[in-house]
């Protein structure tokens, strides 16, 4: 293994119109419509002498999106042969966070389809039989800081821990994701979030149901509409 930070670039396409930009910019065998869930295909920008990329159809916001990965000399030109004609918005950690709140994942392991034996596959089992803990919405009733990692109370009793969270400026406050025990996972449970150590007053939350997010994706191979959940 070696590092490649100095030789890598990342510039993220992400929405439902991706796809057809991508096919205006991207020179490439197989065409950016063939791509499909996690595949990756190397490609120009322009044509056969344009700067030379990967494209992969990934991404974490629960739109249809992809990335590509340039040599740092090239980002420059990557960046404005996407952004410049199309007259996009270039965004951020922050706002990618937004949508990712509402991304379910479980779609990437799923052990019904696959017939193949995986190295984790009977854990993957135990836990789906028997599941500890449950992925739910929390809306934070105050304006205090709320971190990645802090805890969440019932009482004095830890039940769980933040993954995720963001403010949303529809809804202006904060919302988060916990993973908590499936035994106080109640829609509208009262919590507390924070460390109860006496020098930090933690913040009151009540547990909420998590969106569905559709994305209805035009694909010429596989036709597929897809449904992401968070819980």
């Amino acid at each position: 293994m070696r590092s490649s930070t100095d030789q890598l670039h990342n510039v993220a396409l992400q929405g439902p119109k991706s796809r057809d930009i991508l096919e205006q910019v991207i020179w490439t065998p197989p065409t950016v419509s063939e791509l499909g869930w996690f595949r990756f295909t190397i490609g120009r920008i322009g044509g056969f002498e344009g700067a030379p990329v990967v494209v992969s159809r990934t991404g974490y916001t629960g739109e249809l999106g992809y990335e590509i990965f340039c040599h740092p000399k090239d980002a420059l030109t990557v960046f404005d042969a996407i952004w410049q004609p199309h007259g996009l918005m270039p965004l951020g950690l922050q706002a990618l966070d937004m949508p990712c709140i509402e991304a379910g994942i479980g779609f990437a392991v799923p052990p019904q389809s696959k017939s193949q034996d995986f190295i984790g596959r009977e854990a993957l089992t135990r836990r789906k039989e028997n599941p500890q803990r449950k992925l739910f919405g929390l809306e934070n009733g105050g304006d205090e800081t709320i971190g990645h990692g802090d805890c969440v109370h019932v009482g004095r009793a830890q039940i769980g821990m933040i993954t995720s969270i963001t403010r949303s400026p529809i809804l202006k406050k904060t919302i988060t994701l916990a993973r908590v025990e499936v035994t106080t996972s109640k829609i509208g449970t009262e919590v507390e979030v924070g460390k109860l150590d006496g020098h930090q007053k933690p913040s009151s939350a009540s547990s909420v149901t998590i969106p569905r997010r559709r994305e209805y994706v035009r694909d010429d191979l596989f036709a597929t509409r897809l449904t992401l959940v968070g819980a």
